[in-house]
This record gives structure tokens, sequence and C-alpha cells, in this order.
């Protein structure tokens, strides 16, 4: 189950939660370069004026106190989307094509909120009450519990910027099950966010920073970057040469934007300008090879042959699935699994859905052009696109949340199981050490 649910948990909150709440409140930081926390400096430098006896150590816990008050908003969040994430079962239904194209749409709109193409507000009503709130705590400032009522208000009311890059932790935090990890994780990230406020604190609001190019210029980066989450999403649906060319003018753009910094730093910027162009140029290159794996554009040109053995002993190069199909076969319940089992000494269990993408990726990456390790092994594809009775009792046998996952059978014999998306390497090497 662990290692289910760490497929779906892309910062690693399960398995190395430490690291992962490191790097929420990096992303945290970098939120604070944004024109996101505009909204809070009039706040904080409010609560530094509002010292009767100013000094930095009481500024400090005042700034402190606000930046918990807004890290907790964003942890009860992330505690709440925990505990629904596990009960509405989102490591499953986050594969659906429709579910992952209307995340995609989300983010690139998002985008294009960042860059100004259009705005978003919160209803009238809605908006007008939460006004209300923060202004019946407006005389509170003055005091750390005031202070941390003012953070908890403003983590409501701030940018909607703010939710672009939240909205995708959010989504990691919905597969982990967790209401405490879910809760740590958001408040690391709402903690980064806010912490470089305690800054004006410490230093009674003689550096709250300006607006000025810079924060527009690192907004547009944030653009960016919500762009290619759009695109990750899309390309798991869409397998296709095309998209790397839909990379490729991403990069391109990147590389525009990196060239186009004039101040600090710009040398480094330059140098990240020109390697995205060189990439967009190698993507450029695998698309016209007709290759669709946007990570390794030109694998096809140093990719070996694959050789299968034929019946008569002979080697055969490239030869494809559609040789080894006729003998694949497809079951939907237990009962036909086990008879498949006891008749064959070496039986893969594909765990596959129609609506699943992962399938799809390891389907043609596995089976499309078969590997010559996978001789003698009796393929079965446990099909439980519908949710029935019957794909129940296989996932309860399987301890599965959902496809994919691949079984290995010996003399009848469960020997293997692996959860989650599974490499061509790593699906070599498995059946290397099984045919020992």
């Amino acid at each position: 189950i662990a290692n289910n649910l760490v497929e779906g948990d892309p910062f690693g909150l399960a398995s190395h939660p430490w690291l992962a709440f490191g790097l929420l409140f990096l992303a945290g930081l970098g939120l604070a370069l944004t024109p996101c926390v505009l909204p809070m400096l009039p706040i904080v430098a409010n609560i530094v004026a509002r010292q009767k006896n100013p000094t930095v150590k009481k500024g400090v816990i005042l700034t402190t106190s606000y930046a918990i008050g807004v890290a907790t908003a964003y942890g009860l969040l992330g505690a709440v989307i925990a505990v629904f994430g596990e009960s509405l079962g989102i490591i499953g239904w986050l594969q659906n094509p429709i579910i992952l194209i209307s995340f995609a749409i989300v983010f690139i709109l998002l985008a294009l909120y960042m860059l100004g193409v259009f705005t978003i507000r919160l209803p009238r009503a809605i908006s007008s009450k939460i006004k209300g709130l923060s202004q019946a705590g407006d005389s509170k400032l003055g005091s750390t519990g005031g202070s941390l009522v003012a953070g908890f208000l403003s983590a409501l009311v701030v940018s909607p910027c703010v939710s672009a890059p939240l909205f995708g932790a959010l989504l990691a935090v919905s597969t982990i099950g967790s209401p405490l990890l879910g809760f740590a994780a958001l408040f690391m990230l709402g903690f980064g966010l806010s912490a470089p406020l305690i800054l004006i604190g410490a230093t009674q609001g003689k550096i709250i920073p300006k607006a000025g190019e810079w924060m527009n210029w690192v907004k547009v980066g944030f653009a960016l970057l919500l762009l290619a989450v759009a695109l990750l999403l899309i390309e798991r649906v869409f397998i296709s040469p095309v998209i790397l060319l839909v990379w490729a003018l991403w990069f391109m753009v990147v590389a525009t934007w990196a060239w186009s910094w004039l101040g600090r730093g710009r040398m480094l910027t330059q140098a990240l300008g020109l390697v995205a162009g060189i990439w967009a140029a190698c993507l450029i290159i695998g698309a016209a090879l007709g290759n669709d794996d946007s990570l390794h554009p030109l694998a096809s040109l140093s990719a070996a042959p694959t050789m299968v053995q034929s019946s008569s002993g002979q080697s055969i190069e490239g030869q494809l699935a559609g040789n080894n199909s006729a003998t694949d076969k497809t079951v939907t319940t237990l009962a036909q699994l086990d008879a498949i089992i006891a008749a064959n000494p070496k039986v893969i269990v594909d765990v596959t859905a129609e609506w699943c993408i992962e399938c799809r990726i390891m389907d043609k990456n596995l089976f499309y052009s078969r590997p010559a390790q996978m001789q003698g092994w009796q393929l079965v594809k446990l099909d439980i696109t519908e949710t029935s009775a019957d794909s129940k009792a296989i996932l309860a046998r399987y301890k599965l949340f959902g496809p994919p996952a691949l079984l290995y059978y010996q003399d009848a014999q469960l020997v293997t199981q692996q959860v989650g998306e599974i490499g061509r390497q790593e699906f070599e090497q498995t059946l290397t050490a099984l045919n020992k």
C-alpha cells in the first residue's frame, strides 16, 4: 500500500517527509518574491506601526505570529484535502483523461491570470464578509493573538496567484491520506510564503520591498512553470510527437524570458536561456524523428534494436507485440485469473483499466516491442475498468488502490508485485532476475 501511495506522491511526503517539507518551504519562499505578497505588506507594516514601545524583539514576535497564522490556514486546508482525497480515491480517478485535461485547463487559466490576461475576483458578498472580519481584527494587531488571527484571515484574501502553486501542492497532499502530513506540508508552504515578512518586523519596517520590474519578471517565470505543469498533464493523455513540438515552443519562450533579464545575475539567466534554447532544438529534432518522449527526445538515435527469439530459435530484430499478442489473455474476474495461473508456469498479470493513462504508457513501453526475457511468460490483462464487485475483490486481494500494477507468478505463486508505472529497464531487470 505504501508503495502505491508513493507513486501518487511526487513530493515524497510519505517516504521522505522532511525533504518534502524543505522543498515546500523553498516553494513558499519563491512565492514571496512575487507580487502575491503585496496585499500582506500593508497589514505587516500596520502590525509594526501599532507597537507602543517598538523593539526588534517585539516586532519579530508579532510578525512571526502573523506568519504562523498564514501557515496555519494553509495547514488546515492541507489536512482537509488529505482526508477527503483518500476517501474519494483521488489516486485512481486522477488518471482519468477527462480529469487530467480539466486540471491542465485550470493550470493554464491560472498561468494566464498571472500574465495579466484576465482577473479573478471573489464574489462581492464573500469578499465583503471576509473584509469585515479582517477589519474587525485590525484593532488587535498590536497583540500576538491578534497578529495570529490577522495572518489566518490574510491567507483567505491574499492574491489568487498564491492559489496556483498551492493547487499543485494540494494535488500531492490529496494522495497521501494523512491529515497530519497534509497539515505539515501546507503549513511549510504557507510559512515559507510569509517568513520573509518577519524581516520587516526585525528591521521595524525599514526594508519593505517595493514593486518593480524584477517582481514582474519573476511572476512571468511562475506563469511559465504553471504552463509546464499543464503540459505534463496533457502529455499523459496525448502521447505524440506533436507534444514534443509544444514543449519546444515552451522552452523557446523560457529561453527568451531568461535572456530578457537585465539585472544582477544576468550571466546566469543567459546561461539558462542558452540551455533552454538547445533543449528546444533537441525536441524539434526528436519530433521530426517521430519520437514522443519529451525527456529523451533523441532516444531513437542511440536505441539498440530489440532482439526476440523466434519459435525456430533464430533472433528476430525489432519483433513487435503484434506477433505475441495472439497468446495474451484478458480477464475481469479472479476466478478467470486463477484458472490461467494454474495452467501456466510463468504468468505476468497486468492490472489495467481503459481510463488509466499510466497503463497506456506501460503497454507501449513494455509490451509493444517485447524484450527477449519475456519468452515463456504468459501475459494476462486484468481489466478493472468497470467498478464492480469483481474489480473491488481484485483490489482487495492485492491491496491496491488502483492500476497500474504488475504481478509475477511462478508455479502458481506470487513472487513479485510492482505498483505504479514501471519503466522498461526495471521491467527487464525483474524478468532477468526471475528467469535465473
